[in-house]
């Protein structure tokens, strides 16, 4: 089954969440209706039994009970609708006082029934066309103190039952569900037309929204449009619009090491290549042959450390590592660098400190701190390289890296860690292919930490500046 649209989803939850309400509450107020409308007429069945008692007294000289309405008694009884019957019984001696109407067609309780001083009453429905309501009272006429010389009159009991018909009552209850069915139809159309305004409503800034989002293409990224109320769509629109920079800063990250990696690898496929084809052009000596075989290695290595170097950078773009940070001594693994390479050059000087903690990835940060070695020893002209691990005044933890070489220009230094670029001259019998601060400046950004290039004078001074807590760094991606 096809998933419904948002629009047609909020709308069927509205519309069918309110239908929902409005049908409860018309279910309980006819129901509320009907048992009153049921209840009153109940009582006026009881209060017309409670009449024909008050009508009935003790006649000596007829020698027993006789029926005589007052004129109240009579208009009491009169305002009872078409179709009503009464029937008042002596009892338990069975006998009728008095009848109005068609007998009742239903049987006498027994002689038993109700018993007692208090008036007893039971209704119920007849089985009959209408149907008919049916009130069943039993009550006790008290003894009357004798008027001169009359007797006194005894007390008695009287079986009185009085049925009317309930369907005005129904047809009433009818005519109100009708009304009601009218006034929720009526309601219906007004939730229907509300539902749908207020889907449009709600539907239309995302809609916008994602007409901005197709429109953004390759180099041409619109800012999303905002409501500037802060509410969620606006929330949604600085995500989308951290997601599409985001976006735009791989590609044009991917975009350049492609045509990075194939301009730094022309070279080297070209010298193996023309190497290749000088050896094969005729017969040549062993010596030769290992001559150009030499070539061959060198420009392959160096062809590997580039590859190597590449990777590394598209490792680090992709943002992989950040799940694997821990918190990381970074003077400890300054040292292992640093005792790594003076076993080849004996030519770096690490001052004393005590344990810098920053948050990140062990091995990047042992790659950071090599190349930051390796690219100021090819620059230090023969003199000590100072390493110095600090905790700043501000908290934040710093890795600076002097050499006492000739510098850098003032033009070169924004550009010294782009990928690729060297700064000219080079030194002599330098190799590298410009990649060794790139890759620092890589993991300094993996890491949120700062890059900085400095005339030390002499020399240059390189400057990794880490976040105060892991906190931060850990906060600074989300």
């Amino acid at each position: 089954m096809r998933p419904l649209s948002l629009r047609a989803s909020l709308m069927a939850w509205f519309v069918g969440l309110t239908m929902l309400l409005l049908g409860a509450f018309s279910f309980a107020l006819h129901s509320r209706l009907g048992r009153a409308l049921r209840d009153g007429f109940d009582a006026q069945l009881r209060a017309r039994a409670e009449t024909l008692v008050a009508g009935c007294e003790w006649e000596e000289d007829f020698g027993g009970v006789e029926f005589k309405p007052a004129a109240a008694l009579g208009e009491g009884l009169g305002a009872a609708r078409a179709g009503a019957r009464f029937e008042v019984w002596h009892w338990p001696h069975r006998y009728l006082v008095f009848r109005a109407g068609e007998a009742i067609a239903a049987e006498l309780p027994a002689a038993e029934w109700g018993a007692g001083a208090a008036p007893f009453a039971e209704l119920a429905t007849l089985d009959e066309a209408g149907p008919p309501r049916l009130c069943t009272l039993r009550a006790r006429v008290p003894a009357a103190p004798p008027l001169f010389d009359d007797l006194e009159k005894p007390a008695f009991d009287l079986l009185v039952r009085v049925t009317e018909s309930l369907a005005p009552v129904e047809a009433q209850l009818a005519r109100v569900g009708w009304l009601i069915l009218g006034l929720v139809g009526l309601a219906l159309l007004v939730v229907l037309a509300a539902g749908a305004f207020l889907a449009r409503r709600f539907v239309r800034p995302l809609q916008v929204l994602g007409k901005a989002a197709a429109a953004v293409h390759a180099g041409e990224r619109p800012p999303m449009p905002r409501r500037g109320s802060g509410d969620e769509v606006d929330r949604l629109a600085e995500v989308l619009d951290g997601t599409f920079a985001s976006l735009e800063e791989s590609l044009s990250r991917q975009a350049r090491f492609t045509a990075d990696a194939a301009h730094e690898l022309r070279n080297p496929i070209s010298v193996i290549q023309n190497a290749a084809e000088v050896a094969l052009r005729h017969e040549r000596s062993g010596g030769q042959y290992r001559e150009f075989l030499g070539d061959v290695l060198a420009t392959s290595r160096r062809m590997g450390n580039i590859v190597e170097a590449l990777l590394l950078l598209a490792r680090t773009d992709a943002g992989v590592v950040r799940s694997r940070f821990q918190d990381v001594d970074l003077l400890e693994i300054v040292h292992e660098s640093a005792a790594a390479r003076a076993e080849r050059s004996g030519r770096i000087e690490v001052s004393n400190g005590t344990p810098a903690v920053v948050r990140g990835e062990a091995a990047l940060l042992r790659v950071l701190t090599d190349n930051l070695l390796a690219n100021a020893l090819r620059f230090a002209d023969g003199r000590p390289v100072e390493v110095a691990v600090s905790r700043d005044a501000d908290g934040r933890v710093s890795l600076r890296v002097r050499d006492y070489g000739p510098g850098v220009p003032v033009e070169s230094r924004r550009l010294v860690f782009e990928r690729f670029y060297r700064v000219e001259p080079a030194p002599s019998g330098s190799s590298g292919a410009g990649l060794g601060l790139s890759i620092v400046a890589e993991v300094a950004r993996v890491h949120f930490a700062e890059c900085e290039l400095e005339d030390a004078g002499p020399g240059t001074r390189v400057s990794i500046r880490f976040p105060t807590a892991p906190g931060r760094s850990r906060g600074a991606g989300s």
